[in-house]
């Protein structure tokens, strides 16, 4: 006989991110001389634990570009027409593992504005488009210096040409900055501009991941249902990553079984949030590559105050880790919800994650697709669920987030302070999660793992030392 009033007295207890601390451990190297690659699935290595997660205020190629510069992953969204991933894909395998910005003039730009942006960037030179985006030569400083006395002559008549190289041969202008030939460099694909290669940029700090070919890593989230689409992702993606709300789920089983013999690339299965989930998946699907862990976790997910279901990032993951090992099997774990800092990455990583996928520390950066917004002064860019009302509207095809399939929504929308470029935002968090482990005194992720002793405090530091 059930016995129910067990069920409520008798639950697992899961603290949250701001309750648990890592405690110091004896360190034996400096921060900037740990380890913290690892994988993002059985066969594919990162130089960092970090994944983008796939939002459509998030990951498109661009920000999927500019994580692989730096040695993490992008997983391009599924809110858009097969032909519209497919590109953004194409985009990330075709972009240059070299560090571009967007810097260039348009041709009707006043001069005074050039001169002023030329200032700022500390540069002599610039690349100048049309509204088509066609490059149409340069501008130098010293012309316009020269000749644009009240500022407001437009920067067409000082335009001259200059050398640009086309995306297959966008290596030499590093060489060619090198030689102090330019300072500025645009690279265009067809003679459409695609970014420029600046004397600053060309000394910026990355380490690329590249698949075989040369090419920079990127993965495809997919509905497991959408056998057709996985099809036409599979090979330009690296790894096709499963985008359902709750995975374990006999349907999308049974789709995924099919799915894996039909591609080539990894199979990231989830999102998971049990260690039953993971065994029932590991047993009915013949490869998963890695697991997409935790379930409603998400700083804009709804789902526990919609549904009341809730399997905490941290939790889950702790407990598929434990489960997976006690069967003998080392599946990479992707911790997937509610990560907003590198202090959230650290304790996720060490309770048994891999990897971690984060949408709200991307979101606010140059690289994420939403527009700029001022608000009171101050800058901001769009951040919504995929569950929520507003992507639920513009599905391309029907899933478990669909309006057509589900009438709620579970997720809400909101901004996110504007952050910079992304590669200054992953540096940033890559030093605090070096930090972090220098304190716990690992080596790598996986000494983390055997190291990781945590404290559970009842309230949150709060910056400056006590309360009061």
């Amino acid at each position: 006989m059930t016995r129910f009033l067990e069920k409520i007295l008798s639950p697992a207890y899961s603290p949250d991110l701001d309750e648990l601390y890592l405690l110091p451990g004896k360190a034996d190297l400096e921060p900037s001389q740990i380890d913290i690659s690892t994988y993002f699935t059985k066969n594919i290595r990162l130089k960092i634990p970090l994944v983008s997660s796939p939002m459509d205020t998030v990951s498109e190629w661009r920000l999927a570009v500019s994580i692989a510069l730096m040695g993490g992953v992008g997983v391009i969204h599924r809110n858009m027409s097969v032909e519209e991933q497919v590109r953004n894909l194409e985009m990330v395998k075709s972009f240059p593992p070299i560090p571009l910005e967007d810097l260039y003039l348009l041709e009707r730009e006043p001069c005074g504005r050039a001169i002023d942006a030329m200032r700022k960037k500390g540069v002599r030179n610039m690349p100048v488009i049309d509204p088509t985006g066609s490059l149409k030569g340069y501008v130098r400083y010293s012309d316009l210096l020269e000749s644009c006395r009240d500022g407001s002559i437009p920067i067409n008549r000082f335009i001259t040409p200059g050398v640009s190289f086309d995306l297959p041969l966008a290596r030499e202008a590093v060489k060619y900055i090198a030689r102090g030939e330019s300072d500025v460099i645009a690279i265009t694909n067809g003679g459409i501009y695609i970014g420029s290669l600046s004397v600053h940029g060309a000394m910026e700090p990355i380490d690329p991941v590249i698949d075989d070919e040369g090419r920079l890593l990127v993965a495809a989230a997919i509905n497991p249902i959408d056998i057709e689409r996985a099809k036409k992702l599979d090979r330009l993606a690296d790894a096709i990553v499963s985008d359902v709300a709750h995975y374990h789920n006999s349907e999308i089983l049974r789709a995924s079984s099919k799915l894996v013999k039909e591609i080539s690339s990894d199979f990231v299965a989830g999102n998971i949030g049990t260690a039953e989930a993971a065994l029932d998946a590991a047993t009915h699907i013949e490869r998963i590559d890695g697991f997409r862990v935790g379930v409603g976790g998400g700083s804009i997910c709804i789902t526990p105050n919609v549904a009341g279901v809730y399997a905490p990032t941290i939790w889950s993951v702790a407990s598929v880790r434990d489960a997976l090992e006690a069967q003998g099997l080392r599946i990479p774990l992707i911790a997937d919800g509610g990560l907003r800092s590198a202090s959230d990455i650290v304790k996720a990583l060490a309770v048994g994650a891999s990897t971690a996928m984060a949408g709200y520390i991307f979101a606010g950066t140059d690289e994420a697709p939403s527009e700029l917004i001022e608000v009171g002064g101050e800058l901001y860019k769009q951040y919504r669920g995929m569950a929520s009302i507003t992507s639920m509207m513009r599905r391309f095809s029907m899933d478990r987030y669909a309006k057509i399939v589900k009438n709620i929504p579970e997720g809400v929308g909101g901004l996110v302070p504007y952050k910079g470029s992304a590669r200054s935002v992953i540096r940033e968090v890559v030093e605090g999660i070096r930090i972090a482990m220098g304190y716990a005194g690992a080596r790598n992720i996986e000494d983390l793992w055997a190291k990781a002793r945590f404290i559970r405090a009842s309230k949150k530091k709060t910056l400056g030392g006590r309360d009061g």
